[in-house]
């Protein structure tokens, strides 16, 4: 086990950490989120959503516990350290950030080389109830085909393949979570969006959230 502080997030899966003077990189085991750095490849559907989650929930300075799976390696094969991230008194698979991205729908199951993790059996129960649920990747605009593009053509307005509105910088509004939303301006309305049931995670600036339970754009599109 390693004690560490968080010195950024790479990606969905992947983080940088300080520890014992230092810094190293890890990939989250267990999981894997749309690419969205990978060279050569486009950013995927649910990819900067993704990333924004890990960003949410290990935000840079967070403490954390890095355990390592005796089932697996160590490090894979770009050297990075490959384990389970916990911040606080959490343990086990449930406590862990990997199954928290799974559960919420951010991430899927991953299993490398068909040698089950530790806490696989856990992972890919939480991965049945985030795609009933129809949560993250699992729900529009991915519907769980995470391998098509986040954004369609280039293209600065209209619908993007993301199924939101896209953004002439491509970028996501770090507010919402579970679907791509660009900054104001324009303001938009869930009309203007193929995305529902997405969570707001910060303020809401298009005010998609009208009874405030943390869901955005609820309804059946008109």
């Amino acid at each position: 086990m390693l004690r560490g502080t968080v010195t950024r997030v790479v990606d969905g899966d992947t983080i940088k950490f300080q520890s014992r003077g230092f810094e190293s990189t890890m990939r989250l085991i267990g999981i894997d989120t749309p690419e969205t750095k990978r060279p050569g490849y486009p950013v995927q559907c649910g990819g900067p959503a993704a990333s924004a989650e890990a960003a949410r929930l290990l935000p840079a300075g967070t403490r954390i516990r890095v355990e390592s799976d005796p089932t697996q390696d160590a490090r894979d094969k770009y050297n990075r350290f490959l384990g389970y991230v916990y911040v606080g008194r959490a343990g086990g698979a449930r406590g862990s950030v990997n199954y928290r991205l799974v559960r919420t729908g951010f991430a899927k199951t991953y299993v490398y080389g068909r040698i089950p993790f530790r806490y696989a059996g856990q992972f890919l129960a939480a991965e049945v109830r985030a795609k009933k649920g129809r949560l993250g990747v699992w729900g529009p605009p991915c519907n769980g085909d995470t391998t098509k593009p986040q954004y369609g053509g280039g293209s600065s307005s209209g619908a993007g393949a993301g199924g939101a509105t896209g953004s002439a910088s491509g970028r996501c509004d770090p507010n919402y979570a579970g679907a791509c939303i660009p900054s104001p301006p324009p303001d938009i309305d869930c009309s203007d969006i193929t995305a529902r049931r997405f969570r707001v995670v910060g303020t809401d600036v298009h005010r998609f959230d009208s009874d405030g339970d943390g869901i955005a754009c609820e309804g059946a599109r008109r």
